[in-house]
């Protein structure tokens, strides 16, 4: 049986140095900058979560995968999908306190 194999996924921290730098005084920044960065976030959560998935089919299937890579590929999924929650709460924070706002 062939096994389910994909490009490894790496947490990528540019990702997480792009959100965190902010564009200089009377700069602004790209419209669909944001959006793409969000997507960026979304696939490679998702990527990560079919790895893991694939790595547990593998081991379960007889594949040659230790327990110790999926574990890892698993708990890596698990953390990026945690912090993709967080960013969504985080979002709708900020648009629940921007829709509060009265003019």
């Amino acid at each position: 049986m062939p096994s389910i194999q994909g490009p490894q996924p790496t947490l990528d921290l540019s990702l997480l140095q792009r959100l965190q730098t902010r564009p200089s005084v009377g700069e602004q920044p790209a419209a669909g900058e944001f959006a793409e960065l969000l997507t960026e976030g979304v696939l490679s959560v998702n990527s990560m979560q079919q790895d893991a998935d694939a790595k547990i089919h593998d081991l379960l299937t007889g594949g040659e995968v230790s327990q110790v890579e999926v574990i890892t590929a698993v708990q890596k999924a698990d953390m990026a999908f945690r912090m993709l929650v967080q960013v969504r709460n985080k979002l709708l924070a900020a648009y629940e306190e921007i829709n509060g706002i009265r003019v």
